[in-house]
Order: C-alpha cells, then sequence, then structure tokens
C-alpha cells in the first residue's frame, strides 16, 4: 500500500528537490494541512490535498518544525531530510495529556485576548476572582460587598458582559443591568486560568459578548495522586482563606477535588481622607474606627471532575461545583438615613448558592465532518434572596428566585490545507420562579414578586461557523457568523397591586452576528491586527418583566416591548516586541450600540407614579433609547531591564455617551497601573501603583445605576494605592507570600461602588504541595 501511494503520487505530480511528501504512518494515505515551520523565523508552509510541500523558503540550516493537530510534532533540521516521504504518526492520547476542552479553543490564538497563567494565579495572592481581573487591560472592578467584585470589560458590564465557565455562560435570564458579585462564585484557588476576549468574541460564544467575554477554566485532572494547601489572612477584614486540592487517579481515570472556606470579618476602609471629604462613606450608624459594620460574611466552594479514558480516541468529563454563602448585608443600603435615623433594619441577600454539574465527551476521531468534536450537556440550579426591613416596620419582606438552566453544546474543529473550521450548535432552557412574602416570626403574609409571579421559560437556540484562515504567511484571517433564536414567556397571575395592562409576555427574536478580523505579521517583532464584528444581547426577564425599586424613590415596572440590543465593534492595534527587552500593546477601539436598554421616565395606565412597599414612588422602565457610543484605548507595555528587573504599565481609558449626549453607564474614569518587578532564583519582589481618574458627578448615568448617591458632590474623587508584595518558593512543594496593600492607607471607592475599599492590609499566604 505504502508503495502504490507513493508512486501514485510519482506519476500525478512530479516532485522537484525542494518538494516532501506527507504520509499517514498507519495508512500511508496523503495528510492535508501539515504545517512545516521555521523554529527560529516567522515562515511556514502547509502541505497540499497530496500531501505535499515545497520547502524552498527554508534554509538548509534551520530547524523545521512539523506538525497537524491529529498527529506528533517532528522537529528536524532541514538538511538532514533526506528521504521524499516522511511519515506522521497519530498522536495517542492519555490522561495525562488530554485537555477536555470545546474545539473552538484554537480560535483564541486569533481572537485578541489577554491570558491570565497559572503562574500569575500563583503570584497574585488572589482570594477573590475579581482581584485577578482588576490589573488586566480593558478590565475594571465595581465593589458593592466585602469580597465581591463586578468586572468591567471595555465600558461592558453586568447582562452586557459574557462570563464563561468551564465552556458554559454563567449569565442567565436575571443577570440585571446594575452590578452583579457573580463572580464571586468563582473560586481563584480552583481555576486553571482566566482569559479575556474583545471583539469578535459574541460570534463563538454567543448571547450577551457585547464586547467581549471573559471565559474562566477550571483546574484538570491530572493523573497522578497529589494533594495542594492554601491558607492566606487579611488583615484589613480579620479574613481567613482554606483550601484544599487532591488529584488522585485509578486505572482508567483521573480525577481532582477542591474544597474552600472563606471568612471575612468587617472591613476597615482606609484613614488617609486625601480627597478632603471627612464624613464620605463614614456615616457613624454603620461606621466605628473606620470599621464598616455589617460587611462580615462566609462562603464555601466545593468542585470535583472525573476525566475518563473510553477508548484511544474518546475521553469523557464529568464536572461538578456547588457554592454557597451565609447572608450578606448591603451595606449601601444600611447606610441610608431618613429623618436622622438609619433607614433600614435589615437589608441582605440570602445565601448565594451556584450548583453546576455537567458532561462532556471529546472524541479525537477524524472524519470528513471534524478532526475533533466535543459533545457538552450542563445544568446549572441557582438560588438567590433579597430580605429588607425599613426601621418601625414589623414585617421582613422576603423575595427569592430560583432558576433552572439546561445547556446542550456541540463544537467541532475541521483543518484543511491553509484554514481551520469551526463550527457548532447549542441550545440552552432556563426556567424560573420566583417567590415572595411578608414575614414576622411565626407568620407568612403576601407580598408582590421581584419577576413574574407564574414564572418564566426561556428558549436559546443558536447555530455558529468560524474560518481561521491563513492567507499568505504573513495574513491571517478570521472570519464568522452566528444565527440566534430566542424565546421568552412570561406569566402575571397577579396584577391587582401593580395594574399592568397586560398578564403574560411572550417576546420572540433572531439575532444574526458576524465578525472579520485580520492579523498582519510585517516581521517577527510587529503585528498589526483589525477587526469588525457585532454582537447582540437578548433583553431578558430581569430588562422586561422586573418589579424592583434601588432607593424609594423610583419603581422600574415590565415594559414588553423591548428589542435586542445590538452591536458594532471596530478596532485597531498594535504588538511590538523588541529583542525580548520592550513589549508594547495598543488597542484603539469604538463601540455603537443600537437599541441599547437603559432606564427611563415613564408612565403606566397614564400615571407617572405609584405605590410600592410603602412609598409613593415615580415610575420607570427599561427602554430601548436608540444608539449609545463608547471609545476609548488600552495601552500596555513591559520592560526587560535585566535578568533580574522588569516593569510594565496598563493604562485604560474611555468614553460613553448616548444618541442625544447625555452619558452612558457603566463608563469607568481612566486608570493606571504599574508594577516594578524584581525576581532573583525562587525570590520575588514588586511594588505597584494603582491610580483611578476622577468620575465627575455630570458623567454619571441618569438611571442610577452608577450610583452617583454614593459619591461625594463632585462625583468620585481620584485616588491611588501603593502596594508591595514579596514570594519565596522555599521548595519545590512550599511558597510563602506576604505583601501590604494599600500602604498609604488611602481612603477611597472604586467608581460605583457603594462600599469603601479596603485601607492598609497585611496579607499572608502559604501553600504546600504534598
Amino acid at each position: 500500500m505504502r508503495y502504490l501511494t507513493i508512486l501514485f503520487i510519482f506519476f500525478g505530480h512530479k516532485l522537484n528537490a525542494q518538494e516532501i511528501i506527507l504520509l499517514d504512518a498507519l495508512t500511508e494515505l496523503p495528510i492535508e494541512g501539515v504545517s512545516v515551520s521555521s523554529k527560529t523565523k516567522d515562515l511556514g508552509v502547509i502541505s497540499n490535498n497530496m500531501g505535499i510541500t515545497n520547502l524552498s523558503v527554508f534554509s538548509s540550516k534551520e530547524t523545521l518544525i512539523i506538525q497537524h493537530i491529529a498527529y506528533q510534532k517532528i522537529e528536524q533540521i532541514k538538511s538532514s531530510i533526506q528521504q521524499k516521504t516522511i511519515f506522521l504518526v497519530l498522536k495517542t492520547h492519555s490522561l495525562e495529556n488530554v485537555e477536555i476542552t470545546e474545539s473552538k479553543e484554537s480560535l483564541k490564538s486569533t481572537l485578541k485576548h489577554l491570558k491570565i497563567t497559572p503562574t500569575i494565579m500563583l503570584k497574585s495572592q488572589s482570594a477573590q476572582t475579581s482581584d485577578l481581573l482588576e490589573k488586566t487591560m480593558g478590565v475594571s472592578i465595581q465593589n458593592s460587598q466585602n469580597g465581591g467584585g463586578s468586572p468591567n470589560l471595555r465600558g461592558m458590564e453586568a447582562n452586557r458582559l459574557l462570563i464563561v465557565v468551564d465552556g458554559i455562560p454563567l449569565n442567565n435570564t436575571i443577570f440585571r443591568s446594575g452590578h452583579l458579585q457573580s463572580t464571586a462564585t468563582i473560586n481563584p484557588i480552583f481555576l486553571k486560568d482566566a482569559e479575556v476576549l474583545f471583539g469578535p468574541a459574541s460570534v463563538a460564544y454567543g448571547n450577551g459578548a457585547m464586547g467581549g467575554a471573559i471565559l474562566f477554566s477550571t483546574k484538570r485532572p491530572e493523573n497522578k495522586n497529589s494533594t495542594q494547601f492554601t491558607q492566606q489572612y487579611e488583615s484589613s477584614s480579620d479574613a481567613v482563606f482554606t483550601s484544599i486540592i487532591s488529584n488522585y487517579k485509578t486505572n482508567n481515570s483521573a480525577n481532582i477535588s477542591g474544597f474552600s472556606l472563606k471568612s471575612y470579618g468587617n472591613l476597615k476602609m482606609g484613614s488617609n481622607r486625601k480627597h478632603g471629604f471627612k464624613n464620605w462613606g463614614k456615616e457613624a450608624i454603620i461606621t466605628e474606627n473606620n470599621i464598616q459594620k455589617g460587611t462580615a460574611y462566609q462562603q464555601a466552594d466545593f468542585f470535583h471532575k472525573t476525566l475518563f479514558k473510553l477508548s484511544n480516541t474518546n475521553f469523557l468529563l464529568f464536572n461538578s461545583q456547588f457554592s454557597t454563602s451565609s447572608n450578606i448585608n448591603r451595606f449601601d443600603k444600611l447606610n441610608d438615613i431618613k429623618d436622622g435615623e438609619q433607614k433600614y433594619k435589615n437589608w441582605y441577600y440570602g445565601p448565594q448558592k451556584r450548583f453546576f454539574q455537567s458532561a462532556r465527551l471529546k472524541n479525537y476521531f477524524q472524519n470528513f465532518a471534524s478532526d475533533e468534536s466535543v459533545f457538552t450537556v450542563a445544568y446549572q440550579n441557582i438560588k438567590e434572596s433579597r430580605h429588607k426591613q425599613k426601621n418601625g416596620d414589623e414585617l421582613l419582606n422576603n423575595r427569592t428566585e430560583t432558576l433552572h438552566i439546561l445547556d446542550f453544546k456541540s463544537d467541532f474543529l475541521k483543518q484543511f490545507n491553509r484554514f481551520k473550521l469551526n463550527y457548532g450548535f447549542d441550545s440552552r432552557f432556563q426556567k424560573l420562579n420566583s417567590t415572595a412574602n411578608l414575614s414576622d416570626k411565626n407568620t407568612h403574609f403576601y407580598n408582590t414578586t421581584r419577576y413574574p409571579d407564574g414564572g418564566a421559560n426561556v428558549i436559546n437556540n443558536a447555530i455558529y461557523s468560524q474560518i481561521n484562515l491563513d492567507c499568505t504567511k504573513n495574513l491571517l484571517l478570521l472570519v464568522g457568523s452566528r444565527y440566534s433564536i430566542n424565546s421568552l414567556s412570561a406569566t402575571f397571575q397577579d396584577t391587582t397591586v401593580i395594574h399592568l395592562p397586560f398578564n403574560e409576555i411572550r417576546v420572540h427574536n433572531k439575532s444574526l452576528s458576524n465578525s472579520l478580523q485580520l492579523v498582519y505579521k510585517y516581521n517577527p517583532s510587529l503585528r498589526i491586527n483589525g477587526a469588525v464584528s457585532n454582537g447582540f444581547r437578548n433583553p431578558n426577564t430581569d430588562d422586561i418583566g422586573k418589579v424592583f425599586s434601588k432607593n424609594d424613590l423610583s419603581v422600574i415596572v415590565p415594559n414588553n416591548n423591548l428589542s435586542p440590543e445590538k452591536s458594532l465593534n471596530i478596532e485597531t492595534g498594535i504588538h511590538l516586541k523588541i529583542k525580548n527587552i520592550i513589549t508594547v500593546q495598543l488597542q484603539i477601539f469604538q463601540t455603537q450600540i443600537t437599541d441599547a436598554i437603559e432606564r427611563r421616565e415613564a408612565t403606566l395606565n397614564e400615571l407617572d407614579s405609584m405605590n410600592y412597599d410603602g412609598e409613593m414612588m415615580k415610575i420607570m422602565m427599561n427602554t430601548n433609547i436608540g444608539r449609545a457610543t463608547i471609545k476609548g484605548l488600552n495601552f500596555a507595555y513591559q520592560l526587560k531591564i535585566n535578568k533580574q528587573f522588569s516593569h510594565n504599565t496598563i493604562i485604560n481609558a474611555l468614553h460613553g455617551e448616548t444618541v442625544d449626549g447625555l452619558p452612558l453607564a457603566h463608563i469607568p474614569p481612566t486608570s493606571i497601573t504599574s508594577t516594578l518587578n524584581y525576581e532573583y532564583n525562587n525570590q520575588a519582589i514588586s511594588l505597584s501603583t494603582h491610580y483611578n481618574a476622577l468620575k465627575k458627578a455630570i458623567d454619571y448615568d441618569l438611571g442610577g445605576v452608577d450610583n452617583l448617591e454614593e459619591a461625594t458632590q463632585i462625583g468620585n474623587p481620584s485616588w491611588y494605592t501603593l502596594s508591595l508584595k514579596y514570594s519565596n518558593s522555599l521548595d519545590k512543594n512550599l511558597t510563602f507570600i506576604a505583601g501590604i496593600q494599600n500602604i498609604m492607607d488611602i481612603h477611597y471607592k472604586t467608581f460605583g461602588s457603594g462600599i469603601s475599599a479596603s485601607g492598609r492590609n497585611f496579607t499572608l499566604s502559604l501553600r504546600a504541595n504534598f
């Protein structure tokens, strides 16, 4: 068979002196799409459908890398290639090297993205996932609770920002437009890595990726027996974090289990008030000696994965995750004052519970449709609740939401001569149950629900495809499309308290997203990129069916006439690397949102006010306001001064406004993060500064999302912090980290936050491997 194949190729195509044939070692058939590239230069060629490629672009002394997604890699000096035929051996997948990820993972090499690696995670000393993201290009964090954090990516936050955990969206039908602390349920100790995707992410990952996405991947099982123990202490909130992660193996499976406990005390704010506002964030009713009372809480997290080897080409991964917390007080409500007294006796979130279970099958079998395929089924159960009681009220106001989410996904990868094709299908079903009551110690009474009391059902179906094409040796092209169909139905059983002109909502939307991205490699040191893409976000139950008051001055009522938000993203940038000494990245972007959903004053039954929760309030609705524009830049550089010293800086700047010139919500002020690093042997020291510019009061949104009431009369003052960190890997199994955050004990609030940030904070962390 081998000689027949080679003879056929010779007679069908006469080889010249610089051409070779690439064949499968088992079937002896030609392999199309094999990449042959230089190990030291930015040169490469691809084999054609007869398995032939030309090596004339390479010098005789160059080391060539011959690789294909399905075959084992070969490295060989060109001059040592004596035979015209090279046989490639199929990869043998084992529990040690298999990664059960989506097939579209290969797209990340082309998509503009930033990756937070395990090394960065180890050095970050982060107890919260949001802390990992805070010093990333394009990302800022809003805080409404101790230990929480709502990530903001280029002005996209909450339900406009897609959060994905192990390939499944964390976003759901009750993701609101305000600030979300949902990433608090993702424990950074359990993460393998985190990635920030810009631009065309909506095509690959779906509804909600208006301008990008944040992807979290938990640690994979390792085919060995090992245990990792981590403990950390933080002085500003007297917090203790303890976690343990174990790998263990059986004959045909690899397993990993992790458990973590976090205990936060009350958070102490900074005492150095350089901004000049003596009492800002220092309400006597809830603060004492700069300690913010009522900010303590506890959290427990668990995860487990089992990886089975079904055959040499089939692997099955089971993934379980659970997170729960104690009650979490709303500090920004407990500090409200009415008639000189504390307005609320109680205002807290009930335990935030998230259960996640998935099964993922990965197939490496090659056929006409794919080289790799991944099939996933996942279930999530989410429960959250809100409880409030004003001073003088006898009853506690309780509202509870329970959400069931079922996902089905299939992703495929096929590699051809010069391009890779990714395509797939996904379906999601969500069922929401919203309940409410007024209670004392013994009795429950009627109360209006936050969402439709008859429940809500949401169905999403989508198909997508993307092509990663090597146009030339210097030009890469990524094009893709995603077609999505969304339907939402909700029922209001009781409309006597809130006199809605309808008792049900039926919404059916179709969306088509497209993307195009070019990467031009001018030389090995300089890359230029440009992208045009459009994203979308279907209005969810929170947009359409919520009844809610944030401040007892206005109440948001349902609007069944909302259209999907759509975004057009345009960006360009450069990546320059000079002799492994200086690396510079600059991205300039603009996002235009069409049919943007924002809160606006409205009428219901020709009335502009209504009685809700015992107060007369102004009526507001979520409304499609027309167009809005966000533009800005992200800049980063890294300088390697010598083997020990390095310096890096990140600058993020944004501006956003609606078509009528009004401020757009979620636009953080300019921020600068700069770090000087020193490394010697197994020790490292870093000195960093974090600066945020003034956010003027006139630049806050009209709907109240930005929490102007939690700022000063001029807005959110500028601030900066200095931090110092030392780490020492005492041996390969033991790492010690100590740090001082906010050395100057500066008082500040991050933009949009209802709680003052931590003051001077001493941290200690110990990580041991057994």
